[in-house]
Order: structure tokens, then sequence, then C-alpha cells
């Protein structure tokens, strides 16, 4: 399921928040999924959907989509100049679940901030968008970055990789099939042969220069680290259960904060 709020500022002009803002945002989908059913905001937090030895939350959401000159960066915050943003969340959710979730952020009051500077928001209005058809071969568009890393032989310190890079792919798909193999596992989605089996013809093309994005997660604290991630548009093709499981439950790593959040690129 994937749904659209409308979020908008206590203040109508001017509100302040940190540029590493996807952190306390993540907190408050948890808080508010929590409110209603603490089971399954538990669930995604502490154990999520496993396989193997791997586990994967299976929920990403968008950066902070602001209007025309709606928003301004000066260092490490960010005005808020028109009192308003959408935001997108998308989750690997029970059907029988959607328009309950859905329905618990209508309304909600919350605040995003740090030691410097924190702003309040409310949900104006939350709307549940319907899935795109998918197919072999599919174009979108990066509404958050997407990670791509593997471990260094000589470092503790992951290596971030850029589209261009030559284990990308590889890693991009390793990492969509061991989602699409959670999903499968949970009943998420159906089993089919070809979408586990040799995806040596499944490939991304490029479609614009990337560009990068350094984030700190948890500033501030002794917890602090920091990522790159890179955003882009781009053609995939593989089988479309794939590319629906990473349409749903986004695409590369570190979905649940705020990464690999994708949008179709009408035809």
């Amino acid at each position: 399921m994937r749904i659209r709020l409308i979020i908008k500022t206590d203040e109508p002009h001017g509100s302040i928040i940190p540029v590493n803002y996807s952190y306390p945002l993540s907190a408050w989908i948890y808080r508010t999924i929590a409110s209603g059913n603490h089971e399954f905001a538990g669930f995604l937090h502490d154990s999520g959907f496993k396989t193997g030895l791997r586990q994967y939350k299976l929920f990403c959401f968008s950066q902070l989509q602001f209007p025309e000159k709606g928003f301004k960066v000066d260092g490490d915050r960010l005005t808020i100049l028109k009192g308003e943003c959408r935001l997108e969340i998308s989750f690997m959710a029970p059907l029988a679940l959607e328009t309950f979730i859905a329905g618990l952020f209508r309304g909600q009051r919350f605040r995003i901030g740090d030691k410097v500077s924190v702003a309040g928001l409310r949900v104006e209005s939350v709307e549940i968008l319907p899935d795109p058809v998918f197919i072999r071969t599919m174009k979108f568009k990066c509404i958050s970055p997407v990670l791509v890393s593997k471990e260094r032989p000589d470092s503790r310190n992951a290596e971030y990789l850029s589209p261009v890079h030559h284990d990308f792919q590889r890693i991009f798909f390793d990492n969509l099939i061991n989602k699409y193999a959670a999903a499968v596992t949970y009943g998420f989605m159906k089993a089919g042969a070809d979408s586990l089996n040799d995806n040596s013809e499944s490939s991304i093309k490029l479609l614009n220069t990337s560009k990068s994005h350094l984030i700190t997660i948890k500033a501030g604290t002794p917890q602090e680290t920091r990522i790159k991630a890179y955003s882009f548009d781009f053609e995939i093709s593989a089988p479309p259960d794939l590319i629906c499981t990473g349409y749903v439950a986004g695409f590369g790593e570190k979905n649940s904060l705020g990464l690999g959040c994708v949008q179709l690129i009408a035809n």
C-alpha cells in the first residue's frame, strides 16, 4: 500500500527543521502505527520480515516534497517557506489493514527537529494511492535516494556505491531478490519461479546523471553515522514481482530510514 500525506506547518511561513530529518520522521511513522496497532509497529521496528539471516522492514518513504520555491537550505537547516509539503509512505502491509493504517495518519500532529530547531506539523489529508500495473520494463524517479553498499575488506566502514559502480547492479538485485523472498515467506507476494531464479537478464539503466546525498543518521548522538546515497531516474528490466517489491518496500538498503522510495515515470 502507498499513501500520500499533505502536511502543513503550524507557522505558515518560516518553519525550520534539520536537513537530516529522515530519522525523526521515521520515528514518527513508527509511533503513529503503534498508536493503533502496537503489535504491527513492534514487528516492523524490532524484527521485521526475515529470510535466512537477513531481515527487512519492507516499508519506505519519500523525502518531503515541496511546491516550487517552497523551501530553502542554509547549512544544516531547512526552512519551509510556503507552509506545506507532501510525503509518500509505502508499506508491505496486510490488505485488511490498509484503510485502518491510512486512517491512523489523518489529523496527526507531530514535531520534527533537534536541539537547534523544531517545527510543529499536522497532517491535512491522507490519500491511498493505487499501485501501477507492473510489467517487465518500467521507468522510475527516486523521490528519496537509493543506498547500495558493500563491505571493505580492509575497513570496518562500508563502501557506498554510485549507480555506475561495477558492483552496483549485482548488489542492487541481490537485495531486491532477498526482499521478495521475505515477502513471499510472510504471504505478501506469491512465489514465482522466474523471480528467484537466474536474474542475469535483469538490469537497470540510468536515464540521467545521478546526484549524491551525504546523510547523517541520529545526528548529534553517540550513535551518529553518515552514509552516502544517490538519486537518479532509471529504467528497470526484471520480473514484475521483483519490480513490485522494490516499488512497495523500497529499492536498496535502509528503506525504513527514508531511502529507496520511487515514483513511476509515465510514458
